[in-house]
């Protein structure tokens, strides 16, 4: 009897863990997950000395940029095909609605050495000026993520700071879907 107790208190604790964990992930209409990662590219950002950067910069009451009307956090790997494509594609969104309030930061979850090397030539070749930020032991990938998720995985967020909408995985119309979900984020249309 008492064993099987024990596999009832298990079992529940379990199931409650998992649950939980489940309600910390980045889910829409809830505020996202907060997070301070190292920045590959500060320099190219113009900021030699941003060091550590969370979405706190952009969201948030005490958002340290007040301009923001849209976050887009991006998770992505040297080694995800898809995630290279959309690099160039979010760095051509930044440039062009940067001013109307868009801002773009990507996460790379690369662990090994030389896949950090990628992450940082991928960035130099696409001349990225907007954060790209390394969670070496996927810490903010789990927070956001959970266990398994596709790469890449885009999230939308509002100044507040809550998740606006989710999109997971590429597809061939995703360019144009993201440009219009930003546009009418940014127009309030």
């Amino acid at each position: 009897m008492h064993a099987l107790r024990s596999a009832v208190v298990v079992a529940a604790l379990s199931l409650a863990s998992t649950s939980l964990a489940q309600e910390d992930l980045a889910t829409v209409d809830k505020p996202a997950p907060t997070f301070r990662l190292p920045v590959y590219n500060a320099v190219a950002m113009g900021e030699p000395n941003a060091g550590m950067i969370g979405i706190e910069r952009y969201t948030g009451a005490d958002a340290q940029d007040k301009k923001t009307k849209l976050l887009v956090v991006s998770f992505m790997a040297s080694f995800c095909a898809p995630c290279k494509k959309e690099m160039p594609y979010l760095q051509a969104l930044h440039e062009k609605y940067k001013e109307q309030g868009l801002r773009v930061m990507m996460i790379a979850i690369d662990r090994e050495e030389d896949g950090q090397k990628k992450v940082a030539e991928l960035i130099a070749t696409n001349k990225v000026t907007f954060p790209v930020l390394k969670d070496r032991f996927n810490i903010v990938a789990r927070r956001w993520l959970g266990s398994q998720s596709p790469l890449p995985s885009l999230f939308m967020l509002r100044p507040d700071g809550t998740v606006k909408t989710v999109h997971r995985g590429y597809s061939d119309d995703a360019s144009a879907l993201l440009e219009k979900e930003v546009t009418a984020a940014l127009t309030g249309k």
